[in-house]
């Protein structure tokens, strides 16, 4: 159950809806090391802590590799946040995207970046860090 308050006291949520989502339970010969690998421009670890500044173009390159197709790379990031369409660098096994942010004054304090890389057989891989 997902639900919004008008404050921090209030106990009563202006609206509530239930949480759903689907899980797809498949048969596959590939192991789970065939899983697609992710890497960033700067040395970036998962959690990863990222400050940028309000009002400058903060960008970063994504790069997934796998012994597959890479079919996507998909973000949970903050509002305005661009990607450009994914790339297949010619004669590698990476496909890359490009992050663009210019973050607003409303938008100070801390955010989560979320990517995931998604193979032509539906191996996934997950990378987060923090922009503050």
């Amino acid at each position: 159950q997902i639900e919004d308050f008008t404050s921090t006291t209030s106990s009563v949520p202006m609206s509530s809806v239930p949480l759903q989502f689907l899980v797809n339970v498949y048969s596959s010969n590939s192991t789970c090391g065939s899983r697609p690998s992710l890497s960033c421009s700067a040395p970036l670890r998962d959690g990863s802590v990222v400050y940028v500044t309000v009002g400058l173009l903060w960008q970063e390159t994504i790069v997934a590799t796998s012994g597959q197709i890479i079919a996507e790379i998909v973000t949970f990031s903050p509002l305005g946040l661009t990607k450009s369409s994914l790339q297949h660098i010619p004669g590698t096994r990476n496909w890359m995207v490009i992050l663009s942010w210019t973050p607003e004054y409303s938008q100070i304090g801390p955010h989560i970046f979320c990517f995931s890389a998604i193979d032509n057989l539906g191996h996934s891989i997950d990378f987060c860090m923090h922009g503050r």
